[in-house]
């Protein structure tokens, strides 16, 4: 006989037993706990499939420190981190990136191109002005260089009428969308010679709401004929950042054509040898809803963010993130606007999709 803490016996055998099955379900609950806060993802990348128990979910899950008004990732994550200029460049080095999205998206552009461009970057310096960083009002479509130095120069555009155009997506006719390619395909190289940049931000504006003109867009897009689609964006961006905003809860019947369209766009890229990387983000805080994080947070993982991963696409959700510096005072949005962040969450969200693209470029 055993004695066991002195206060009974146990058979031999019974004890090394006892002690196996609670090891046992000692591990099963570190496993489960590690699955519940990690929630392992796999993703696809051109190396092949890897694994991290900070999943892409993880990018957008952040703690915020009030008293020193910051944010950063959690402590476990820790292939995520805040990029500065040099290793923003080296993430993005030979790749142009195309947003498609509401005035919030090219602010992200903007955001994302002050984070390349450190000490260099194109500032607002207006006496007057809230924000340093910058953001220049554009309508339709046009891209900016970052140069070697990273100064960001002006927007320019090889789209016929390009700062005319108001794009009602919805109701947007074949001839009209033609306008917004270039002429030839050699008129996108010769406009960023002429840029002198390293790498090209893109944007193209939706108006709000956003998601049905995402819908026709991309389904415009990927309806090109083999003449055509050379001269579009799509063809010659290798990386597309499509913003998911949420207003209402009926927008969930855009959902499958969009996954529909990304699908046959990045089927055509991979046909013609060309890899086109996508990323969806969203849906960020505003005041145009009066849907909660959570009820948004919950209809984009259950109806969007699991089917278009199936196919590969990344996901960026700052749904709850972008909620919480809101509700802390942290990310304030410019007084009167109901979806404009001023410098604090852009950056934030900026700092997230640099490290999205991380995992796939």
């Amino acid at each position: 006989m055993v004695r066991f803490f002195g206060f009974f016996s146990l058979p031999p055998l019974v004890f090394p037993v006892l002690v196996l099955v609670a090891y046992v379900q000692i591990l099963m609950s570190v496993e489960t706990d590690r699955e519940t806060i990690y929630d392992k993802v796999s993703i696809k990348s051109g190396d092949g499939e890897r694994q991290r128990w900070c999943g892409v979910e993880s990018i957008g899950e952040l703690e915020f420190d009030e008293l020193d008004r910051t944010w950063r990732y959690p402590a476990q994550c820790t292939e995520f981190h805040k990029f500065d200029a040099a290793s923003a460049r080296k993430v993005i080095a030979g790749h142009d990136i195309f947003f498609l999205g509401n005035s919030v998206s090219r602010r992200l552009l903007y955001a994302t191109a002050h984070i390349l461009g450190g000490k260099n970057a194109t500032y607002n310096h207006s006496p007057f002005a809230t924000e340093i960083v910058q953001d220049v009002g554009s309508h339709s479509i046009f891209e900016v260089g970052v140069n070697s130095t990273g100064h960001c120069s002006a927007q320019y555009s090889c789209a016929s009428n390009a700062f005319e155009i108001q794009p009602s997506a919805w109701n947007i006719s074949d001839t009209a969308f033609a306008m917004f390619n270039c002429a030839n395909k050699s008129d996108w190289l010769t406009s960023r010679q002429n840029k002198n940049s390293v790498l090209s931000l893109g944007f193209l504006f939706t108006a709000t709401p956003v998601l049905r003109v995402v819908d026709r867009f991309l389904e415009l897009w990927a309806s090109l004929d083999e003449q055509s689609f050379p001269t579009s964006a799509l063809d010659n961006y290798d990386v597309l950042v499509v913003q998911v905003l949420v207003l209402d809860l009926n927008e969930e019947k855009y959902f499958e054509g969009i996954i529909r369209s990304l699908n046959a766009l990045v089927q055509r890229r991979e046909a013609l040898g060309r890899r086109l990387r996508v990323v969806l983000w969203g849906s960020p805080h505003n005041f145009a809803t009066l849907l909660d994080a959570a009820t948004v947070g919950a209809l984009l993982k259950n109806a969007l963010w699991s089917r278009v991963k199936e196919a590969g696409i990344m996901v960026l959700d700052v749904t709850s993130s972008t909620a919480q510096a809101s509700d802390l005072m942290l990310g304030q949005h410019q007084q009167g606007n109901l979806h404009h962040f001023m410098d604090f969450t852009r950056l934030m969200i900026a700092d997230n999709l640099i490290n999205t693209l991380a995992q796939i470029l």
